[in-house]
């Protein structure tokens, strides 16, 4: 009796990860190509039905990174996709929307640390050629997308606490940051040290280029194209490390007259095929942002004593509850003979509980009886 019992529970348990899910993407319609922005709309689509699945994240990058047979009906994205029906398509405005309902039998995204909320500090983005945001007075743009996509993130129903965006003129590059600049990394440290924040966000705007349109002699009255590209950068800023990157980019109708100081602050702007276009990046930035974070570490510092023990930089707003274990890591950061300055820590031994929840902070207590003066603030604190 016992193997059959079995079977119908794995059965059970296979069926119930497979799951109908109505989506809607969209894509900008460039030079009247109805047929390409269909494809990449309902690419968009499955992608959203994909995330609002809970699939892992290595699911959506297979759908990213595959290719899309709509005709057949045949998604190469591993079987996390088995079928989808079309239900409706529309245009406006110059972009083309589809809405679906899909199959989906993804890998879920199942981890220790995704039911905690994972602090992050967006810092303003920088605008890599400032001549290419004169044309339509786009002088604004770093500092408008970057509060949206602060906004964005802060209304995440799980995965990232947002802290706070720095509207500020930082000296760091993120350009430099890749290049493994060490300098830019200790600033790095020191920004999430200032932001109490464990993750940090930084990017550029690298291309807001026109395109005319059509010859010599039509040119003057075809609206031009807009391009739009955008680098993010994720750091984890108890190393400096970074945790991820990634380029955002599109192409929509610049429908505004060419002396035509238009902005990005109005809703004309955001209402317009390429304002769309920038939203629709920023959405998925954000997106990406909150999958990448749902499994990633969560690591505490600690900033104060009390008679019970350390008290420690996260609490109930990142999903820290009573019982909830942390292992202590001391600080021990040197430099090294060439002045470079070198991360180390010596793990305590043992677990520490915690006792006591506040809404930004908790306090944890040793369960082996480890004395709490051989803490320090600066310490770490590892969720297990």
């Amino acid at each position: 009796m016992k193997l059959p019992l079995l079977l119908t529970l794995l059965l059970a348990s296979l069926s119930a990860r497979a799951e109908l899910i109505e989506a809607q993407g969209s894509a900008a319609i460039l030079g009247g190509d109805e047929v390409y922005a269909r494809e990449q709309a309902t690419r968009d689509a499955l992608r959203q039905a994909l995330l609002a699945s809970g699939a892992a994240v290595s699911s959506v990058q297979r759908l990213e990174n595959g290719s899309l047979r709509s005709e057949q009906i045949q998604i190469r994205s591993g079987g996390d996709i088995r079928q989808y029906r079309l239900k409706r398509e529309e245009v406006r405005n110059g972009r083309m929307y589809i809405t679906l309902v899909a199959d989906i039998q993804a890998e879920r995204q199942i981890c220790q640390t995704q039911h905690f909320a994972k602090d992050l500090t967006l810092v303003r983005l920088r605008m890599r050629y400032p001549d290419q945001a004169s044309y339509g007075a786009m002088d604004d743009m770093p500092e408008n997308l970057s509060r949206r996509l602060f906004e964005t993130l802060a209304n995440a129903p799980q995965g990232v606490a947002v802290r706070q965006w720095l509207d500020e003129n930082l000296r760091i590059d993120p350009l430099h940051l890749q290049q493994g600049d060490r300098s830019a990394l200790e600033e790095i440290k020191a920004l999430s040290l200032r932001t109490d924040s464990q993750y940090l966000v930084l990017g550029s705007i690298d291309d807001l280029s026109i395109e005319p349109q059509g010859n010599q002699l039509t040119s003057w009255y075809e609206d031009p194209v807009r391009n739009f590209r955008m680098q993010l950068y994720l750091f984890d800023g108890i190393n400096g490390s970074l945790v991820n990157r990634k380029v955002y980019e599109g192409r929509a109708t610049w429908t505004f007259g060419k002396r035509e100081q238009v902005g990005s602050s109005s809703g004309q702007f955001w209402q317009s095929s390429y304002g769309q276009e920038v939203s629709y990046q920023l959405q998925q930035a954000a997106q990406d942002l909150v999958a990448q974070l749902t499994c990633a570490p969560v690591t505490a510092r600690v900033v104060g004593q009390n008679e019970r023990g350390p008290y420690i930089n996260l609490g109930r707003r990142n999903g820290v509850k009573l019982g909830d274990q942390f292992r202590i890591q001391h600080n021990a950061d040197f430099i090294d003979p060439y002045g470079k300055s070198r991360m180390m820590r010596n793990p305590a031994d043992g677990l520490f509980e915690v006792v006591q929840v506040f809404d930004d902070g908790a306090i944890i207590s040793s369960q082996n009886k480890y004395s709490p003066f051989n803490i320090q603030n600066g310490d770490l604190a590892v969720l297990e």
